[in-house]
């Protein structure tokens, strides 16, 4: 029988076959719906948005049945159609679209009711997420004005790292001592960071202390098989949905058109982006997402 690991396999891989075919066709109006969706729907899991969207393209939003009573007093239709995402320490569960629900009327701003409650782009989601960079071994800094010399004018941000000593960097534009531009800053840093945990600069471990001693956890699979463009895509379409989630419109559409092609479109790992989006949201608000990747205390190996 197939286990509960092999059937998720299994939904992932389906998951990325579909969003090729609509990644290679990024002037259809598919498209276009899917980005919509993902805007309307920021408090689910981006992996889950999109399984959604591909089980029903005309979702409008989506919530289970329990979060519809308790937030909206709303109830699914008799013989509504359940719509399935993956559910944290369960393997599945079942979500609703709002047409196929029942009750009292909505709000005007329905779904804004959680940006009220998040607030965007803040100096705080800044310093969190560079300072959980830090704990990952990713050094960050404003490059001084030298860096124009060297990189130019129309690159705003470098992901390295030196294989000699494994060390790790993220290298930003001078104006970004500038407070004034704070949430272009934040997008930038977050398609940088993305480079990293997407692994295109190779495998992230780190040690995490445990009761049963120090275990080494995964924070990045090698990534460095796809070229540039993959990259990128994959880099870009991580910071857009990270701002998706904080109410905020990213001017990402031309930038990915420009790296976007039939071949490399087939390479790009939608599952592994919309974990590195969730995953860097996390930062952002001060959550240590790797502390969960440790083994239960039965399989711990000491370090």
């Amino acid at each position: 029988m197939t286990n509960e690991k092999e059937k998720i396999q299994i939904i992932a891989e389906r998951v990325n076959e579909f969003f090729e075919q609509i990644l290679v066709l990024k002037s259809s109006d598919m498209m276009r719906q899917y980005l919509e969706f993902c805007e309307r729907v920021p408090n689910h899991a981006m992996f889950n948005n999109t399984l959604v969207f591909i089980q029903k393209p005309s979702c409008y939003y989506y919530a289970t049945k329990s979060q519809w009573k308790k937030r909206f007093n709303r109830e699914p239709k008799p013989f509504a159609r359940p719509l399935l995402i993956l559910f944290p320490f369960a393997p599945v569960e079942f979500v609703y679209d709002l047409e196929d629900t029942d009750g009292e009327p909505l709000p005007k701003n329905f779904i804004e009711w959680w940006i009220e409650e998040k607030g965007g782009v803040s100096k705080e989601k800044m310093e969190n997420l560079t300072s959980l960079c830090e704990e990952l071994g990713i050094k960050t800094s404003v490059a001084s004005t030298n860096y124009l010399h060297k990189k130019g004018h129309m690159t705003f941000g470098i992901a390295s790292r030196k294989l000699a000593n494994n060390e790790r960097s993220i290298e930003l534009h001078p104006r970004y001592e500038d407070p004034a531009v704070l949430q272009e800053a934040f997008g930038v840093l977050v398609h940088e960071v993305a480079h990293h945990l997407l692994g295109h600069l190779g495998e992230m471990r780190k040690k995490v202390e445990t009761k049963n001693g120090f275990v080494e956890v995964v924070i990045a699979k090698d990534g460095r098989d796809n070229d540039r463009p993959v990259r990128e895509v994959e880099a870009e379409l991580t910071a857009w949905f990270l701002f998706s989630k904080y109410g905020i419109a990213k001017k990402s559409a031309e930038y990915l058109a420009g790296w976007i092609t039939q071949q490399n479109a087939k390479s790009a790992r939608i599952t592994e982006v919309c974990k590195v989006a969730d995953n860097i949201y996390k930062m952002s608000e001060g959550k240590r997402w790797w502390v969960k990747k440790v083994p239960k205390p039965s399989s711990l190996m000491r370090i």
